[in-house]
């Protein structure tokens, strides 16, 4: 095992990197207005004419704290920025601007060598398993691979056997290849990679993508196991409010690179400031065909705009009912209304969603998906 044992928090010295014990609910990720823009890939015609063609800002001045054993929900639609986020948090992307600490070590500036440590602490679980364990190996090599790559000590490695019973799989899986495993198993087994460094954080993107009811419920069930016995935080990343609902403290809420909502799970889910995210409820399953008939309208109409040229303003005004030529002038500012919620409305205040997406909360917190 490694010096911090799971469920033991800890702190990294920014000068030895030697780790150290931390309180439970502290701090553990802070993201402050981080921006990640890319260069829009120029055609032909742009390269001969050297025509600069912009920017594409996938995360746009993004805010949030994460506190040590949460859960927050990291909620949008495809191409709000969410996973290009979590990729800029790890370092994979190179972020614009901005400033991402753990425990207080400012990470994005790091060189190559200095993330080492850090990555053992944070661990991504991708959106595809298959895609992302490699094909030519076995479970057992696949498990071993971060102790060989972050150069654990023997007696510090957990065992194959006892990273596959962590994650509800028999010593069976580990002669498999990934091809051999259904999309639950591979997911498992990307769960139990991430979690063989003994990580603070895990962020988690789509962990339900492409599986069953059955299969996503058994997983949900397993990382809010996992998080209680081993003292994880996380940040889950998905388009599904059931999901976030069933496992989320707090949910933030992207939409085209911006932070529109945040607040606990409880009030975000029954009583909604932003109109995108009473879009986004309004569109959630609800598993009650009483509920279904007529009681909630799909009031999220048109296309998510593009990340390269994004609507001046609000960005969410072109799709909004109660915008006004305020909306498309100015930006709203992310503005705090207390009990940690922080909304970024011109017009919240005045709007009245007639509590339509509370019918959501009862299974918020229950013990069903």
């Amino acid at each position: 095992m490694t010096p911090a044992q799971h469920g033991d928090p800890v702190t990294t010295d920014q000068q030895s990197g030697a780790v150290t014990p931390a309180r439970q609910g502290d701090v553990l990720l802070r993201v402050r207005d981080v921006r990640t823009y890319f260069r829009d890939r120029q055609g032909i015609i742009a390269r001969l004419s050297r025509r600069h063609t912009g920017q594409v800002q996938a995360v746009d001045g993004v805010s949030f704290d994460v506190v040590r054993g949460e859960t927050l929900g990291l909620v949008g639609e495809s191409g709000s920025g969410k996973s290009t986020l979590a990729r800029t948090i790890l370092g994979l992307i190179p972020a614009t601007s901005g400033s991402v600490t753990l425990d207080g070590r400012e990470v994005l500036t790091l060189r190559r060598r200095q993330w080492r440590p850090v990555r053992r602490r944070m661990q991504m679980i991708f959106q595809d398993p298959h895609s992302s364990l490699s094909p030519r190996f076995r479970v057992s090599f696949l498990l071993n691979e971060p102790y060989v790559v972050h150069h654990v000590p023997q007696q510090e490695r957990s065992t194959v056997d006892e990273l596959l019973e962590m994650v509800g799989l028999s010593d069976e899986q580990a002669d498999k290849y990934p091809h051999e495993l259904s999309g639950g198993q591979a997911r498992r087994v990307s769960i139990a990679r991430a979690l063989a460094l003994h990580p603070d954080l895990l962020l988690a993107d789509e962990p339900t993508a492409g599986l069953d009811v059955s299969a996503a419920a058994s997983i949900l069930n397993l990382m809010k196991d996992l998080a209680r016995r081993l003292g994880l935080t996380y940040v889950l990343i998905t388009h599904d409010l059931n999901v976030v609902g069933y496992c989320a403290d707090r949910i933030a809420v992207m939409y085209v690179g911006q932070l529109v909502e945040l607040g606990p799970a409880e009030l975000i889910l029954g009583r909604p400031k932003h109109p995108y995210t009473h879009a986004l409820l309004s569109c959630a399953p609800v598993p009650d065909p009483h509920l279904n008939q007529g009681h909630l309208d799909n009031v999220l109409g048109g296309e998510i705009p593009s990340p390269h040229d994004p609507p001046s303003g609000c960005r969410f005004h072109p799709r909004c009912a109660y915008a006004d030529g305020l909306c498309e002038e100015q930006v709203p500012e992310l503005e705090e209304l207390g009990g940690g919620e922080l909304v970024a409305c011109h017009h919240w205040r005045h709007i009245d969603f007639d509590d339509a997406a509370a019918v959501l909360q009862p299974q918020a917190r229950s013990g069903t998906t």
